[in-house]
């Protein structure tokens, strides 16, 4: 008789061959990249940012909107710590968490949050939200910290299995952090700058360069970054003589002016003022109102111009500014304003010295201004 050669069906009890489902070991097998996965990879960052716009749009309405229903603390804006702290970590937390399923790498989790930064930074742009000064400004920290949220949310998902509640808690906390925030006085930092240059020109002519600083070209500035952002250029200052004595009048580009009262003068060694800044000073949209000078969060004190006589005709110039920081933030703020002073203000040491090495083209008013 012949012999059955079929082969007989294994054992139920033997162990299935390893599937797509399952790996050798029964743990889960990594999932196949999909076009959806792909797609998440933005999905993801764009949840962070609307998220960042909504908490921008609610630092300046909530206040407001508090005080119409009767509310009389006051409220934190957006210069505060609840927005420009907490705001970045939770937008690089909730973009991690959005990912939670597909799952993420730890280089992800770090620089995936700038996605959602410059998303949300750029939208605020096109919205009028904040302008260019304010940008620059915020993205440095705004980058660093939402990388900090994006580490310390794949962290605590390598822990524990977060829930909705857990991530809803979080994302209220910059809201709440305002009305916590807002009773608290605003740190005043006082700070200043000194800046000096060897211009190659006796004090008489540099002298007369800064009383009569007329029709000035934009070519005449430097290209300095604080111009680079958005902050308007000088045009001219002029120093006039008034019944309630000498005021410098400056204007700026789109329409800025605004006056220095003059504190301290002694001839062609040293000239002070203090400014005094109109409400028409800053035209609507010549600067953002939370870098506005003399505003809320910034303004400048006196300037002081000296001049001292070097061998050979020349003059050290040294300009000595003055200005204030107050914000929540000042641990940041305060640097980051000096950084911008001090740009601007070698810029106008650039404009002078280029301006008084240069022929003289007022002679006679040169020889007066030495009598």
């Amino acid at each position: 008789m012949a012999q059955d050669l079929t082969p007989s069906p294994a054992p139920a009890s033997a162990e299935a061959p390893p599937t797509d489902a399952t790996a050798g070991d029964g743990a889960p097998a990594p999932r196949a990249a999909t076009p959806m996965d792909s797609r998440l990879l933005w999905i993801a960052p764009a949840l962070g940012a609307i998220y960042g716009l909504l908490i921008r749009l609610g630092a300046a309405w909530f206040g407001p909107w508090l005080r119409s229903h009767g509310y009389t603390h006051e409220v934190a804006g957006v210069m505060s710590g609840g927005f420009l702290v907490l705001t970045p970590v939770v937008m690089g937390m909730l973009t991690i968490h959005a990912r939670r399923r597909e799952g993420c790498s730890w280089l992800f989790a770090c620089f995936g949050p700038w996605i959602a930064t410059f998303m949300m930074l750029l939208g605020s742009m096109v919205t009028l939200l904040e302008g260019a000064i304010c940008v620059v400004m915020m993205a440095p920290l705004f980058l660093g910290l939402s990388s900090l949220g994006g580490l310390l949310m794949k962290l605590l998902q390598t822990l524990w299995d977060l829930r909705g509640r857990f991530v809803g808690a979080v994302a209220v906390l910059p809201l709440l952090a305002l009305l916590v925030e807002g009773p608290m006085a605003q740190a005043d930092a006082w700070q200043s700058i000194r800046q000096t240059v060897v211009v190659e020109a006796p004090p008489a002519r540099v002298w007369q360069e800064i009383l009569d600083a007329r029709g000035i070209r934009p070519e005449e500035m430097p290209h300095t970054f604080i111009h680079l952002i958005g902050v308007p250029r000088p045009v001219e200052g002029l120093h006039r003589q008034r019944a309630d004595g000498e005021v410098r009048e400056s204007r700026w580009e789109r329409g800025v002016h605004f006056l220095g009262r003059v504190t301290a003068r002694t001839e062609q060694r040293e000239i002070a003022w203090r400014y005094e800044f109109a409400p028409d000073s800053f035209p609507a949209g010549t600067m953002d109102d939370h870098v506005v000078i003399g505003g809320r969060y910034f303004d400048l004190g006196e300037t002081r111009f000296l001049l001292t006589p070097l061998d050979g005709g020349r003059t050290r110039l040294s300009i000595e500014a003055h200005y204030r920081v107050s914000s929540s933030v000042n641990l940041y703020a305060v640097p980051v304003a000096a950084l911008l002073g001090e740009d601007f203000v070698q810029a106008l040491l650039a404009l002078y010295r280029q301006r008084a090495e240069r022929p003289d083209p007022r002679p006679a008013a040169l020889a007066r201004a030495g009598d």
